[in-house]
């Protein structure tokens, strides 16, 4: 990426990268076209108006002719301006709640990017009116229901289209305040402006709402994962698990990329672990109703299976970012122009905008995360189900005598978010439903599989923060019942324990319970937990 300082980031439909599009959407990064990029830009415009009014026989999809199952209807040039403005006004048809303001920023840096390749023939009047925004602070106000996720997102898309040209019903953010498309504009020193010919297609077709959510989805899949890898290895701690299966001997030789990853991190959190060591597994707690304790030849699945499970998962994620960095780098618009032979400029009609590349990986993405849910909830009953958890308290209570119930309602919510993305893990690649007269008969419904997507990431960092309450209690209640040589925690997970105990005091009766989600919710959230054995991970 070109880039003048840390705080511009110059677009050329080349390497733009997830990060970019974060720090410009969330971090007040400035945005702006290389000089050369907007002299071709130029160029390609002028000879595209050229060629409508010396040579309007030449028909072009979208341009002299209308949309979708209207692709046979003459525009007319009279008719140019004019229909741009029809065209945004009949696109607006959203539903639902608004996006995030970083996600609309996000849209318009990739729907940027992409014009910034040189294919859509768009003025650079329109693509400097974005620029300006996303430098301004000024943001579309978009509903998150309507597309399709075929025909490019053409209605949140049409959303943002509206603010450009100052529609009275459209609405913008600025200044956190929520104004009229009009009044927005203004207030940031910016006008209106009147699209061209194609350019209100161009605005609108492109994947740039699914990849946009897809964006966040990356980053906070990925934090999720880690902060999985960390709460299991706390898990691990507070049953005395065994290590053999997160060896080297075992993992090598299943040379799964995510399998190695995993077991790796695995390794690194309970390294120079005294508690998960053979002799710490026969030792008997002072209270443990079993009448013997046994060494245990080895664990559960979700235990014991973490580099495999945990190891597709991140092998879905890494396939998402990949893919998600192709798609904001790529010229998703219908049609594409080029220079004929003869030297006029020629218009190819395709499908750049269908969103299945993204939706068939989006549902990938959603079953890996929901079977992390669900793994995350079986360690969870584990640690509470006083038959399983190898010696801990029923249902991590302190004081059974006195009507504690401890975490058992912990994993009520956790079960709950588990079977909720159970359902939202349903493909939705495969529900096509056909739009535009069954000329658009096959369409991807990507737009629905990411907010989907979005809600199961919320679902797991609540099964993940329950593991964290979980884990952490069963560590407090048992630390100091153990001989001491037996105490010590890997190298870690004994960091992660010290930072909790900080936030997450030990408690002598039932607490109420909600307080403490919030505390372990947040931890999940903000990434603190990772930051602190980055080296390890």
């Amino acid at each position: 990426m070109n880039k003048k300082n840390s705080k511009t980031i110059y677009l050329n439909g080349k390497d733009l990268s997830i990060e970019d599009v974060i720090n410009i959407a969330e971090n007040d990064y400035k945005v702006d076209f290389p000089e050369k990029i907007k002299e071709d830009i130029v160029k390609t415009r002028k000879r595209l108006d050229k060629q409508l009014i010396e040579h309007p026989e030449i028909k072009i999809y979208g341009t002299n002719l209308g949309c979708g199952d209207l692709k046979d209807k003459v525009i007319t040039s009279e008719s140019f301006k004019s229909y741009q403005i029809k065209y945004i006004k009949s696109h607006n048809c959203g539903t639902g709640n608004p996006l995030g303001i970083e996600v609309s920023r996000a849209i318009m840096v990739i729907r940027l990017n992409s014009f910034a390749i040189g294919l859509s023939a768009v003025r650079l009047e329109t693509c400097q009116m974005m620029i300006d925004m996303l430098n301004a602070g000024l943001t579309p106000w978009v509903l998150e229901e309507g597309s399709v996720g075929a025909s490019g997102d053409l209605i949140p898309l049409a959303m943002m289209g509206a603010v450009f040209i100052g529609l009275k019903e459209a609405k913008a953010y600025y200044n956190g305040e929520l104004l009229s498309a009009p009044e927005a504009l203004k207030r940031a020193g910016l006008k209106p402006i009147t699209l061209g010919a194609k350019e209100a297609m161009a605005l609108t077709n492109g994947t740039n709402f699914m990849s946009a959510i897809g964006v966040f989805a990356v980053r906070d899949a990925e934090l999720l994962l880690s902060n999985a890898s960390i709460t299991s290895a706390l898990s691990l701690e507070a049953i005395r698990g065994e290590k053999n299966a997160f060896s080297e001997l075992i993992n090598n030789n299943r040379p799964h990329k995510g399998q190695i990853f995993i077991a790796q991190q695995m390794r690194n959190l309970i390294k120079n672990s005294k508690r998960t060591t053979d002799e710490s597994q026969i030792v008997r707690y002072p209270n443990q109703i079993k009448e013997t304790a046994k060494e245990r030849v080895q664990d559960r699945y979700s235990f014991r299976a973490i580099p495999q499970v945990h190891g597709s998962i991140y092998e879905a994620i890494e396939k998402l970012r990949d893919v998600l960095t192709i798609e904001i780098n790529s010229a998703t618009d219908n049609p594409l122009f080029f220079i004929d032979k003869n030297g006029y400029l020629q218009a190819k009609s395709g499908a750049n905008f269908h969103g299945q590349p993204l939706a068939t990986v989006i549902d990938y993405v959603k079953l890996s995360l929901t079977s992390l849910g669900l793994i995350t909830d079986k360690r969870v009953f584990s640690l509470l189900d006083r038959y399983l958890n190898n010696g801990l308290p029923a249902d991590l209570a302190y004081n059974h005598d006195k009507g504690d119930t401890g975490l058992m309602l912990t994993q009520y919510a956790s079960a709950a978010r588990a079977s909720e993305s159970r359902v939202l893990s349903t493909p939705a690649s495969i529900m096509s439903v056909s739009t535009s007269a069954n000329q658009e008969d096959f369409v991807s419904m990507g737009s629905i599989g990411v907010l989907h997507l979005r809600k199961i990431i919320y679902n797991t960092q609540i099964i993940v923060s329950v593991e964290l309450l979980c884990a952490l209690r069963g560590l407090q209640m048992t630390f100091d019942q153990l001989p001491e040589d037996l105490r010590e925690l890997g190298n870690g997970t004994s960091k992660i324990y010290k930072l909790l105990n900080e936030k997450l005091s030990p408690v002598k009766e039932d607490q109420y319970m909600r307080s403490d989600m919030e505390v372990a919710i947040n931890i999940i959230k903000s990434g603190e937990l990772v930051d602190a054995v980055s080296d390890l991970l």
